[in-house]
């Protein structure tokens, strides 16, 4: 691909001369911006054919561009344009262009309306003075540009503030606009001239470092992250630990966009995030952690689409009763799926990064209200006769506002709370001891049943076993899938489920996919089978067919 294909479609206005200085190319848009042709300017010099000079009101000479190149390219220089009918004040950063000898053969100068380039606060952000979204946008524009014509390289550091949230929830937000100023104003004592700073919204910042290289921009980062973690913020009686994660991205000659610049810098944050926090990472292109990244951030885009666009679906699966009474409970759980380019999705290609992403209580509250919709458009369903599992993830139960959601759902749903069991995970049962006790209670009240799920695993299950007022133990699967070869496991099973009939709790062993473990099963007493052997699980479609089945 040649340069002049690139430059042409740059949305920076790009001037390019030879080496005394007449004009050798205009794009598109510098053509727009001084208002020429470029097949009407080209081979004459720059000050005679368009007519521009420096501040001082001198012509543009190679003497002239050599000292602009000199200094900071970021700088902005005034320029006077007045080729006859455009007149504009121009702001104009210069660098010299070399041939594959590495010869210098001439400048390129990139040009910006005064309008658009000037540094007063009009369009500051008024918590800090500082530029916005809008400036640093086309300020990374201006960089791309100037890597793609020049040697130089360049860096955007990507910073958000660790655990701002906390700092909200726990002191106010008048704490948290009071900790983004102190932030803010710690970077912008650590920068040197040059370096520009910019609140890009919430708790992120952004930061533009002219002409560096990796090594450099990645101390000026670990600068910022050491200055920072010596904030002592303290609110009211509360004293808060400060820190910043900070993703870096170089912009070389490959940076053909800004919009691939700020999602590589995005990820790399993400990353010092997902790395424990208060850290730097720069972007690699071979970085296979990242690639991951990338991956789930493409998914949490996916997911967010299938919420809007209710491209998610419930199917079941049986859960079988091991009793001998014929009129046992019919019971299924309902496993979510989402739609996507004509199949259905399982969890385990979309839920790590709707857990990652803090999506999980958007999803769960979609299929608590997908489940209730089930039930109220099946009035045959009858409680003691039907019941059915839905699942809860702990990002929701750690959520006021998600318990106060299904409880309004239960109350309003006009449908019998009997028919619903939710189920938690004992591990997140156990972390959130307290909160998912209330969340049981409440909708107890109502009528509504618990499953503590994936039983087992814990180190300290039995003790609170005792403690959870949970009508049903799920059994992991880890332990009944191969009882019927392995004695330990089905002492495990047997162990589980005695102490569980003790407590007065019905057990369902999971992952049953061969007659001799439901047989061995049977024997030990366990109440329900869950897994394969019952079928796998199918699509949620008519409740009047389903309700006998």
């Amino acid at each position: 691909m040649r340069a002049d294909w690139i430059v042409s479609g740059l949305s920076q206005a790009i001037l390019c001369t030879d080496d005394e200085v007449n004009i050798c190319y205009l794009n598109p848009a510098a053509e727009q911006l001084l208002a020429v042709k470029s097949s009407n300017v080209c081979g004459k010099p720059v000050s005679e054919a368009l007519g521009l000079k420096d501040e001082a009101g001198g012509m543009l000479t190679a003497a002239s561009l050599k000292d602009l190149c000199a200094q900071n390219h970021e700088a902005r220089l005034r320029l006077s344009a007045e080729g006859g009918a455009h007149e504009a004040e121009l702001a104009a950063s210069v660098s010299p262009v070399h041939d594959g000898a590495g010869e210098q053969v001439g400048y390129s100068l990139m040009l910006a309306s005064h309008t658009l380039s000037n540094l007063d606060n009009a369009g500051a952000d008024p918590l800090t003075s500082l530029e916005g979204r809008k400036e640093f946008e086309h300020r990374i524009d201006n960089l791309v540009n100037d890597a793609a014509t020049s040697s130089r390289t360049h860096a955007l550091l990507y910073i958000d503030i660790d655990q701002f949230k906390l700092v909200n929830d726990t002191s106010g937000h008048g704490a948290g606009d009071n900790l983004i100023k102190v932030v803010g104003e710690c970077i912008q004592d650590e920068l040197f001239t040059g370096d520009l700073l910019y609140r890009l919204g919430g708790d992120e910042f952004g930061v533009l470092l002219s002409n560096v290289d990796a090594f450099e921009a990645r101390a000026i980062a670990t600068r910022l992250v050491k200055a920072v973690k010596r904030i002592n913020f303290n609110w009211g009686n509360i004293s808060h630990r400060v820190s910043v994660s900070i993703g870096v991205v170089l912009i070389d000659q490959y940076s053909l966009e800004r919009q691939t610049v700020m999602s590589q810098a995005d990820l790399a944050m993400y990353s010092a995030k997902d790395n424990g926090r208060d850290r730097v990472h720069i972007y690699d292109v071979q970085d296979k952690n990242l690639s991951r990244l990338h991956d789930e951030m493409d998914w949490v885009h996916r997911i967010n689409e299938a919420l809007s666009n209710d491209d998610f679906c419930l199917v079941r699966e049986h859960i079988v009763s091991l009793g001998d009474d014929t009129s046992a409970l019919s019971y299924s759980e309902l496993l979510l799926r989402m739609k996507y380019k004509g199949e259905l999705l399982s969890p385990g290609q979309f839920m790590p990064a709707a857990e990652r992403f803090g999506l999980m209580p958007q999803v769960d509250r979609w299929v608590v209200n997908a489940a209730i919709a089930y039930l109220r458009a099946n009035p045959q369903l009858k409680p003691g006769e039907n019941m059915f599992s839905v699942n809860i993830s702990g990002q929701s139960l750690c959520q006021e506002a998600f318990l106060e959601f299904v409880y309004r759902k239960l109350r309003r749903g006009h449908v019998d709370p009997g028919l619903i069991c939710f189920e938690i995970t004992e591990t997140v049962a156990i972390t959130n001891y307290s909160v998912v006790t209330r969340f049981i209670e409440r909708v107890h009240e109502l009528g509504g049943q618990f499953a503590l799920d994936d039983f087992g695993t814990g180190m300290s299950s039995f003790g609170y076993l005792q403690e959870l007022p949970v009508d049903f133990v799920k059994i992991d699967g880890l332990f009944v899938h191969d009882m019927d070869t392995n004695p330990v496991h089905e002492a495990m099973v047997r162990s589980i489920n005695d102490i569980s009939h003790v407590l007065g709790k019905r057990t369902i062993a999971e992952f049953v996919e061969r007659e001799s473990v439901q047989d061995k099963l049977r024997d030990l007493g366990v109440d329900f089978s869950q897994g394969y052997l019952h079928g796998r699980p199918a699509p949620l479609l008519d409740g009047r067919a389903q309700a006998n089945s």
